[in-house]
């Protein structure tokens, strides 16, 4: 049940097991609140853009970085910072271990390595090499080194008994904070973001029919980088969306896969109806940053920021998806290939909200994906493209006999080459009716290179983006073809 503050209450949530009545703006950063007000400074203010983990802590049990969270979106939830670990004064396994293991030297790392890896163990899933890496990706050090870290993370795995139930004080893991009387933080400033929370879609989209000026925001891992120039906050109204369970959940229905535009990267990687249905879509998330931000960002903030490197835009152009927007005018849809206009723009009208994205899931339909950046993992695009197609297609009933095996319906489409994700209609055509193999992933590749225009930016140049473009339609025919 979604928990909303009264207009005029105070924020009110728990952090290390003690009650809090915040009187601050709701746009302020966690972090800031953490810090600043409460004194709690093992949380660590790092890079401000949520790439770093020193500001890391967990939000019911999830790990995120507390720089890119509005305090106004914890009403009613749990935060774990580091202090929490300790006991009595004690210090708890985990960091008894990395001190005699040799896991910290600087410690602005460690707050997030800490929590990273307390959220692992008391989510009772598996806790081997692999995983305790994968949990702590994003959280970086600059001295340790990650050998120490790990070592330290899989000696606690082997000492305690990991519950299964999921919960911090599940069998065998220590239950982390001390429940304690009320803590009232007031440190109101002016000239900062407010945040308000509506108690339904309904609700919202009345709320900014009033105030156009409201600004929505979900997951934040967008919306709150951008005033990281300064010690500062958003300087707009946010409009709460991450309180609308409505706006949640995936399921198949009528032929389609459907996901509400609040589902998380991290729902969409580990949904066995995602794997079952359309499998790419759990690899794209997989490549979504790492634990925290795949934890907030959610897959409708990635469409309507509508950045050319955001990671989803190319899969959905390339299976023909489209997008469930409410308004002042009722409900409409608008295919992928219409919704996004330009850099950073969309189709969508004033007053209306992004509320679910549905993907028809076609008989026979092979979809492939792949994203160039500047590391194998946690980085933007510099090139991304989605490849769809069938191979085997059936007799129609009229006569006509199409040889199983060749291409058809063929759909590519390419992500931070153009100033929006763009599909490639000669290149697709070189593909149609034809069977995957050196030669025809040559003739492609060549094609896509002479077709786009690639940008030139900070992150690439275009000269860089159009040999990617061609190597990467290369290697995903040559692989289709085995």
């Amino acid at each position: 049940m979604t928990v909303t503050p009264p207009a005029t209450a105070r924020i009110r949530f728990t952090v290390n097991g003690r009650a809090v009545e915040a009187a601050v703006d709701g746009g302020r950063r966690l972090l800031d609140v953490l810090r600043l007000d409460m004194g709690l400074t093992g949380t660590k203010e790092g890079c401000g853009e949520g790439e770093c983990g020193a500001c890391a802590v967990l939000l019911d049990g999830e790990l995120v970085n507390s720089c890119l969270v509005p305090v106004g979106q914890v009403h009613g939830q749990a935060v774990l910072s580091v202090e929490g670990l300790t006991a009595d004064g004690r210090l708890g396994p985990l960091q008894d271990a990395f001190l005699e293991l040799g896991g910290t030297q600087c410690g602005m790392c460690a707050p997030g390595m800490l929590l990273a890896a307390h959220a692992l163990l008391a989510s009772g899933r598996p806790a081997g090499v692999a995983d305790i890496r994968q949990a702590i990706a994003g959280n970086l050090c600059r001295c340790t080194g990650y050998t120490k870290v790990i070592e330290a993370i899989e000696a606690v795995t082997v000492a305690v008994t990991v519950g299964d139930d999921g919960n911090a004080g599940g069998a065998g893991w220590p239950a982390a904070g001390v429940a304690g009387p009320l803590v009232l933080v007031a440190a109101q400033s002016g000239g900062e973001a407010s945040l308000v929370r509506p108690t339904s879609l309904p609700d919202a989209l009345a709320r900014l029919a009033a105030d156009p000026r409201l600004r929505p925001v979900a997951g934040g891992t967008d919306l709150m980088v951008e005033p990281a120039a300064g010690p500062g906050h958003p300087r707009e109204r946010l409009l709460d969306l991450g309180c609308l369970d409505e706006l949640r959940g995936i399921e198949v229905t009528h032929d389609e896969l459907v996901l509400g535009a609040l589902t998380s990267w991290e729902e969409i990687r580990r949904s066995p109806i995602v794997h079952g249905a359309l499998p790419v879509l759990a690899e794209v998330a997989a490549s979504v940053g790492a634990v925290a931000i795949r934890n907030r960002g959610t897959i409708g903030g990635n469409c309507v920021t509508a950045s050319p490197a955001g990671d989803i835009l190319p899969v959905l152009l390339a299976t023909d998806a489209s997008l469930e927007v409410h308004g002042p005018h009722g409900r409409r849809t608008i295919a992928a290939g219409a919704f996004w206009t330009g850099y950073r723009r969309t189709a969508l009208a004033p007053g209306e909200l992004l509320v679910a994205v549905r993907i028809p899931l076609v008989p026979g339909r092979l979809v492939r994906f792949r994203k160039v950046g500047t590391r194998r993992a946690l980085a933007i695009a510099k090139v991304s493209m989605a490849v769809a197609w069938q191979d085997r297609v059936t007799e129609t009933g009229t006569g006509d006999v199409n040889v199983h095996g060749a291409w058809h319906d063929v759909r590519v489409a390419l992500g931070s080459v153009a100033e929006r994700p763009i599909r490639v209609a000669r290149t697709e055509a070189v593909l149609e009716g034809r069977l995957a193999g050196p030669d025809v992933a040559a003739e492609a590749a060549a094609t896509v290179e002479a077709e786009i225009t690639p940008i030139d930016d900070i992150r690439s140049t275009a000269v860089y983006r159009r040999a990617v473009a061609g190597r990467i339609l290369r290697r995903i025919v040559i692989d289709a073809a085995g």
